[in-house]
């Protein structure tokens, strides 16, 4: 039985990090930017801060979630690098991995800003940490469906499409929350909580998404055509 070698490009197209390396950048990834999400429980923290309970013990924890952030910058780079020229999927994670971190930039300037005008400046504390979650949501997403593409898998496939559905619904709960707290209605908190268990929910399957990648035997670390084909052995 013969067996077939796996081929590179050479020329102008760089090298390619190997399959490994990218999986192994996307699970570093996944456990800060899922644990962050919780622990602290900086959410909780946010609803003691913004409906002035009496209980303010854990308020001092209200600040961006850090560990989640320091993890999505991690999944930006495996993700970046693992669709590398790859079409419109690639210009996608690109641009959508910097509205991410300007968003979580942004979440840092307004919670320093709370004191000034705690009810709009909580709310855009909440809005830019949902917004940045999103858009690290859809860099995972578009890399996903790349590589069903790619290995023309029904599982990944449809792991790409409850990452999409999850990643959506978090972002109408926590637009609900946002404005909710501007109306300074105490409902805004069941919404919040709602937001971070439905983003939970599209991390792990993202998670899942990285689990397809990493078994899926056809995605090799070399193209027999140049990228714009997107064609791996």
């Amino acid at each position: 039985m013969s067996i077939t070698s796996k081929q590179q490009i050479t020329g102008f197209i760089e090298p390619r990090w190997p399959k490994k390396k990218v999986v192994k950048w996307l699970e570093w990834g996944a456990v800060p930017a899922i644990l962050g999400l919780w622990l602290p429980d900086w959410s909780g923290a946010y609803i003691k801060l913004i409906s002035n309970s009496p209980d303010r013990y854990f308020s001092w924890l209200a600040f961006p979630p850090v560990i989640t952030f320091i993890g999505a910058v991690i999944l930006f780079k495996g993700c970046i690098e693992g669709i590398k020229d790859m079409g419109w999927h690639y210009t996608a994670t690109f641009w959508s991995s910097r509205i991410a971190i300007a968003f979580a930039g942004l979440s840092f300037i307004f919670h320093f800003l709370i004191q000034h005008d705690p009810v709009l400046f909580s709310a855009l504390t909440i809005l830019s940490i949902g917004l940045a979650a999103f858009f690290a949501t859809g860099v995972l997403w578009v890399t996903i469906i790349k590589v069903a593409e790619i290995s023309a898998e029904t599982r990944t496939a449809i792991t790409g499409k409850m990452i999409l559905v999850a990643g959506v619904a978090a972002l109408v709960s926590g637009a609900a929350s946002v404005i909710l707290i501007y109306l300074q209605l105490p409902l805004f908190a069941f919404f919040l909580r709602l937001t971070i268990v439905l983003f939970t929910i599209a991390f792990v399957f993202c998670r899942y998404g990285v689990y397809c990648y990493k078994t899926q035997k056809s995605i090799g670390a070399g193209f027999t055509t140049p990228p714009d084909e997107q064609f791996w052995i």
